[in-house]
C-alpha cells in the first residue's frame, strides 16, 4: 500500500471516480459526505493526504471550517488538498493561509491522472518530514545519552565561563586547545564542544598521544597506503575517519615535531599525507589538550611554535578545582549518587557543612582526584556521613607532606597572623574532636579549656557541632 486518502466530497459520483483511480494505484480510501461523519473516522483512519471540498451540501462545516479545525486541533501531519469549484480570492487566500499542499479547480481541465501525481507527491513530501522528524529525535536523544555520560558538572563563575568560551568556539567551528592542571576535565570539555558542535554525531576520536610510539603515530593518524612496505595491507587514520567530525588529541606534547607539522598543514590546506601514498583532502575539526602551563607551553620545545600561535587565539584554560568553590560540593554529591547505582550504602551526610574542611585540602589531582577519593569512601564504609568523611579526609591530608605535623609552611604561608593562628586553630580542634569522636565536653577537659569556650571557638571558626554526628 502507497498510503491513505480520506475523501471529504459531497458529489458521490466525483468521489467514486477519485477512488476508484486511487485504488487502481494501490492507495487505501475512506470516502465521507459531511465534516460529521468525516471527523467520527477520521482518527481511526489516519490518512497521509485528505481531499478537501469546500461547498459541503447538508454538511454542519464547510470545507474551510473543516480546514481551519484541523489546522488548528489537531497535531497530526495530515497534507491536505482543496479541490472545488470556482472560489473568490480571499478564500484562496485563507487556504494558503491554513497551509494547505495544494489546490485544484473543479472543471473542463480537472484531470484524475494529474490529481494521482499532487497524492503521490505529497505522500512522499510527508514520509520525508516524518523520516526526518525521526532523525531529529533520534539526534536530541543521542545529545541526552552523550549528556549522562560525560556531565559538566558546576556552577562557579569560572566553569559558566569556560561553557560560555566552547559554545562559542564550537559555533564557529574552529580548532581548540585545552589547557589545565591533571584531572581538571579537559576529555569533559571537549566532550562539552563536541556536544555543542554542528558536527556532533559526525565521527569523535580520542586519541591519547603518550600512548603513540614514534613509529605508529604518523600511521595512526595519517594512514597508510596499501603496499608502502611489503605485506602491509594498508590502513585509514585517524584523520580519514573523522573527515567532518572531530579529533582530540589529548598530551600533544607527546607527539614528534614532525607529525606536529604534518597537523599544521592539515590545518592550514585541509589535507594530509598519508605514508607511502598520496595527499588526502580532509575535513577535520582537532582539539588539542596539555596539562601544560600556557606560558610554558609557548617557549616549549617539545611543542611547535608555528603550530602554538596557529591556534593560540583559541585556547580554554581550565581552572583547578581548588578555585571552584561551591563546585566541589555538587562533583561530590554527582560522585556518591553515581557510585550509589553500583554499591550499597547508606548517605547520611550533609556536604555543606563539610565545605570548608574540603576546600582546606588542595586536591592536586583535582577532579579525578575527587572522584577516586569519594569511590575509596564508599568501599571502605558502610555509611556515609560527615564524620565519616572527615576521617578519610583527615588521612589524605595527613599523608601528603604538606600538610603532615612538618609542614608548617602551611600557616607560614598566611601572612596575617591573625588568619594564620585562625587556621592553626581549626585544625587543632577538629583533630582532637575528631580523636575524641566529636565528644565536646572530653575534648575541652583535654584542651584545658571551658565547654563554653570550645563552644564558642567553634562557632568562630564555623565548626558545626553536628559535623562529625551526621
Amino acid at each position: 500500500m502507497k498510503g491513505k486518502v480520506m475523501i471529504l466530497e459531497d458529489d458521490p459520483i466525483l468521489a467514486q471516480q477519485i477512488s476508484k483511480v486511487l485504488k487502481q494505484h494501490d492507495y487505501a480510501v475512506l470516502h465521507s459526505t459531511n465534516s460529521d461523519t468525516f471527523f467520527a473516522e477520521l482518527r481511526g483512519f489516519m490518512p497521509d493526504v485528505i481531499l478537501l471540498d469546500v461547498f459541503l451540501v447538508g454538511s454542519r462545516l464547510n470545507g474551510l471550517q473543516v480546514l481551519r479545525y484541523l489546522k488548528e486541533n489537531l497535531d497530526y501531519n495530515y497534507k491536505i488538498i482543496i479541490i472545488s469549484g470556482e472560489i473568490k480570492n480571499e478564500q484562496l487566500n485563507e487556504i494558503r493561509g491554513l497551509g494547505a499542499y495544494h489546490f485544484i479547480e473543479k472543471g473542463a481541465y480537472f484531470s484524475t491522472n494529474q490529481l494521482l501525481l499532487h497524492i503521490d507527491n505529497a505522500v512522499t513530501l510527508k514520509r520525508q518530514e516524518e523520516e526526518n522528524l525521526d532523525l531529529q529525535i533520534e539526534y536530541l536523544n543521542l545529545k541526552k545519552q552523550f549528556t549522562r555520560s560525560f556531565p559538566f558538572i558546576g556552577e562557579s563563575p569560572a566553569i559558566n565561563k569556560i561553557r560560555t568560551q566552547l559554545a562559542r568556539l564550537s559555533e564557529a567551528d574552529e580548532d581548540i586547545l585545552i589547557l589545565g592542571e591533571t584531572g581538571t576535565g579537559k576529555e569533559v570539555a571537549a566532550n562539552y564542544y563536541y556536544l555543542n558542535s554542528r558536527r556532533f554525531g559526525k565521527p569523535f576520536h580520542t586519541v591519547n598521544c603518550s600512548s603513540l610510539t614514534e613509529n605508529l603515530i604518523e600511521g595512526e593518524l595519517f594512514g597508510i597506503a596499501k603496499g608502502a612496505t611489503p605485506g602491509e595491507k594498508g590502513n585509514i587514520g585517524l584523520f580519514e575517519r573523522c573527515s567532518e567530525g572531530l579529533l582530540f588529541l589529548d598530551e600533544v606534547t607527546n607527539l614528534t615535531l614532525q607529525a606536529q607539522a604534518k597537523i599544521l598543514r592539515s590545518i592550514e590546506n585541509k589535507e594530509i599525507q598519508v605514508v607511502g601514498g598520496a595527499l588526502k583532502t580532509v575535513n577535520t575539526r582537532l582539539i588539542f589538550a596539555s596539562n601544560a602551563e600556557m606560558r610554558t607551553l609557548a617557549s616549549s620545545p617539545k611543542f611547535r611554535q608555528d603550530l602554538f600561535y596557529r591556534i593560540e587565539g583559541n585556547i580554554v584554560e581550565l581552572p583547578p578545582l581548588r578555585e571552584r568553590n561551591n563546585d566541589i560540593l555538587l562533583l561530590m554529591s554527582h560522585f556518591f549518587t553515581n557510585y550509589a547505582n553500583r554499591y550499597s550504602f547508606s548517605d547520611q551526610l550533609d556536604l555543606r557543612e563539610l565545605k570548608n574542611d574540603l576546600l582546606e585540602y588542595h586536591w592536586p589531582g583535582n577532579v579525578r582526584e575527587l572522584k577516586n577519593f569519594c569511590k575509596h569512601i564508599i568501599l571502605n564504609e558502610k555509611e556515609i556521613t560527615n564524620r565519616n568523611v572527615l576521617k578519610h579526609l583527615r588521612t589524605k591530608m595527613q599523608n601528603r607532606p604538606e600538610y603532615s605535623v612538618k609542614g608548617m609552611d602551611r600557616y607560614l604561608a598566611i601572612r596575617n597572623i591573625k588568619d594564620s593562628t585562625a587556621a592553626f586553630e581549626r585544625d587543632y580542634i577538629l583533630y582532637y574532636l575528631q580523636e575524641n569522636n566529636w565528644h565536646v565536653s572530653k575534648t575541652a577537659k583535654e584542651m584545658g579549656i571551658e565547654r563554653t569556650t570550645l563552644y564558642k571557638k567553634m562557632k568562630a571558626l564555623g565548626i558545626a557541632q553536628n559535623q562529625g554526628e551526621a
